[in-house]
């Protein structure tokens, strides 16, 4: 079912005439075929593909940011070859959470650099595009050597490929170096101080790039560090799991402070995902069946929230040419249906309610409380954080003086506002159908 979605979608996308209605029509299919999918249970099929409920939300989040990042680029130069690029990417997203082999899922994990980093360099902003190329590369390809190399030595030990595995098979002289394995996960995530590909790549990628490396491309970490830790085994109390959550929760209260900072819209959304993608991980490493639901919600609402945060940008750049924030103030006085949205995105991203980023946090907060009151005392900090930045994106924006004038701009666009308005309902009404 996923799959024949799948490829009527993408041969919708590339259809040249395509309107905002059928549009609409076709993100409405995705809610409700996928919500259908992630209803069943786990299915194994031919042991290479497998269904079950976080497969089911991941592929739709896939499709979903696809269509919306399809949207948001409707003036691209190069437009056949750019709908390629979009189009492997997401068939590859696809096919990276469908398959239940560590094997096919590291090489699937690794195939989404190659048109990432073309559309990125094909349609960068500035000629730094492949520096922010070439960190992005180096850091995933040398982390996943770590997992390729743990996978094969715990298939060595005794465990099948597969991600069903039961991991009390193994050996646990190959479970010692657990931490080590997962490394190609923590730099996709990205966990601090692995993160510093993150803002280059989002800065210099275009706002497609953008919304699938944040929607899409990072929950590839959280979810190859969720099937992973399903067959390892580790002790809550081991050093190294209490030093990697340690650093991993103080780097993501760093990354909030530094959104505060932020002088470049991008550079402010980008470090947010940074900050966000620490709860992520505290909740897979907690192992917990409250931590693992409230990071699978965490991961999917970040998804359709960041990815909203990206097209704002983009829709405030297309107007005043400059993602500096000086440049974009009084935001009132020119758009007041843009200012709106990005009002009701900053609440979803600080986790106001009803959003999902609430569910996932108070699920994590819990968890984080139950480990260690230390723990819980940061998450504070972050979340208080969380607010600050939040709302000094939209401060901002919103309100000041502009520093252009009324008529150099031009207004939003409808297919602009109404990618903006799809990211945020289903992040705000999703919970309503959750099982």
């Amino acid at each position: 079912m996923v799959k024949s979605l799948a490829i009527s979608l993408i041969a919708l996308i590339i259809m040249k005439n395509l309107n905002v209605s059928i549009i609409g029509l076709s993100v409405l299919t995705i809610l409700s075929m996928g919500a259908a999918s992630v209803a069943t249970g786990g299915v194994e099929l031919n042991g290479l593909y497998s269904t079950d409920f976080v497969m089911g939300l991941m592929i739709t989040l896939t499709l979903f940011v696809a269509i919306l990042s399809y949207l948001s680029s409707a003036k691209v130069s190069r437009k056949a070859s750019f709908n390629l690029m979009v189009i492997s990417i997401s068939l590859i997203l696809v096919m990276s959470f469908s398959v239940s082999s560590f094997f096919f899922f590291f090489f699937f994990f690794e195939s989404v650099l190659a048109p990432l980093l073309l559309l990125i360099v094909g349609w960068g902003y500035q000629p730094e595009r492949l520096q922010a190329g070439g960190y992005m590369v180096i850091y995933t390809v040398f982390g996943s050597l770590f997992f390729l190399w743990g996978v094969s030595e715990l298939y060595l030990s005794g465990m099948s490929s597969s991600m069903s595995s039961v991991g009390s098979l193994v050996k646990k002289s190959a479970m010692s170096l657990w931490w080590l394995y997962i490394l190609g996960f923590l730099i996709k995530l990205p966990m601090y101080p692995f993160h510093l590909w993150l803002p280059k790549a989002h800065v210099e990628a275009p706002v497609a790039g953008s919304m699938l490396l944040a929607g899409v491309v990072l929950k590839l970490g959280g979810y190859g560090l969720l099937r992973f830790m399903l067959v390892m085994q580790v002790s809550l109390s081991s050093v190294f799991f209490v030093l990697l959550l340690s650093v991993n929760l103080a780097g993501g209260f760093y990354a909030g402070l530094a959104c505060v900072r932020q002088v470049d819209l991008k550079c402010l959304v980008a470090y947010s995902s940074v900050a966000h993608m620490s709860l992520v991980l505290l909740g897979v490493l907690s192992n917990t069946l409250l931590g693992v639901m409230g990071a699978i919600i965490i991961m999917v609402g970040h998804g359709l929230c960041s990815s909203g945060l990206f097209s704002y940008v983009n829709a405030i750049y297309k107007m005043s040419h400059s993602r500096l924030l000086v440049m974009n103030k009084g935001g009132l006085l020119f758009c007041p249906v843009l200012v709106l949205m990005c009002f009701l995105l900053s609440s979803s991203n600080m986790a106001a309610p009803p959003s999902l980023n609430l569910f996932g946090e108070i699920l994590v907060f819990g968890v984080g409380g139950w480990m260690s009151g230390a723990f819980l005392f940061i998450l504070g900090l972050m979340s208080f954080i969380s607010a600050c930045f939040s709302l000094y994106l939209y401060g901002s924006c919103s309100h000041g003086k502009g520093l252009m004038h009324s008529e150099s701009l031009n207004l939003s666009s409808l297919c602009d506002v109404f990618v903006l308005l799809s990211h945020w309902v289903p992040l705000n009404f999703l919970f309503m159908f959750m099982p």
